[in-house]
């Protein structure tokens, strides 16, 4: 059954039940995420079958990067959207929507692959305009893809727990026993996340979960490589691009 409830399993963002033009139930799915002039990405989920979801934008986001002065309608740069969406099994449809077809057992990853695939029009859109990226909200990106694993895990957001010292502690995500930190690759973020997990594990308040710490390598491998291997001798690691992998 289509109903906000059942979109926890995809997603713990904002839900908002609606009706189509013709009438069937959707859903709008709030994200935090937002194109170059600051207009929130927002996903419609539909069940056009009763093995299917669909996940799209309604076409909105062509829409609205029209209006901030790109020619979407380019046969290029469409040519371009729908070869770089292809690799998150995302088309592009003669009318502008992004849309995202999923066996009902597979839409936590489609969902993950949908908001991934529109990060990337974000990110393309503000290089035609010629403005910088915003900063990469690293734990958003990674939250779908590691609900997808287990959805059914809790899930708590800026979870805490106090270590040896007695400090407390904050991790991005709680998700099932996972006490999930994710870094951008950098010395500075190692050696804190090192500091941190080496208290937790030493403290009384831990069991019966433990930290995994995700590196983003989708852009400098090799540094992430590195911090990865130093993390590793302490606590569970894992590359980003792993995580995206591994989801069933």
């Amino acid at each position: 059954m289509l109903n906000c409830e059942w979109a926890g399993l995809l997603t713990r963002y904002d839900c908002r039940p609606m009706k189509t033009i013709t009438g069937s139930d959707c859903l709008e799915i709030g994200t935090p995420f937002s194109l170059p002039d600051g207009s929130a990405i927002n996903l419609y989920v539909t069940a056009p079958s009763a093995e299917h979801i669909q996940i799209s934008d309604n076409g909105d986001t062509l829409i609205l990067l029209s209006g901030m002065g790109i020619d979407v309608w380019n046969s290029s740069r469409l040519r371009g959207l729908r070869e770089s969406l292809s690799r998150e099994k995302i088309t592009l449809d003669h009318k502008g929507d992004f849309r995202l077809l999923a066996q009902n057992k597979n839409g936590p990853l489609a969902f993950a692959q949908a908001i991934t695939g529109l990060l990337t029009v974000s990110r393309w859109a503000s290089e035609q305009l010629k403005i910088e990226h915003s900063e990469r909200d690293l734990v958003s990106e990674a939250e779908p893809y590691i609900i997808a694993r287990d959805p059914q895990a809790i899930l708590v957001r800026n979870f805490r727990v106090r270590g040896a010292s007695r400090a407390e502690h904050t991790f991005d995500l709680r998700h099932g026993l996972d006490l999930i930190d994710v870094i951008s690759p950098s010395a500075q973020g190692t050696g804190g996340v090192m500091r941190k997990v080496g208290d937790v594990l030493n403290g009384p308040f831990l069991e019966p979960c433990s930290p995994l710490i995700i590196v983003d390598d989708r852009f400098e491998p090799l540094k992430a490589e590195k911090e990865i291997g130093i993390l590793a001798s302490l606590t569970r690691t894992q590359a980003f691009s792993s995580l995206t992998r591994t989801v069933h």
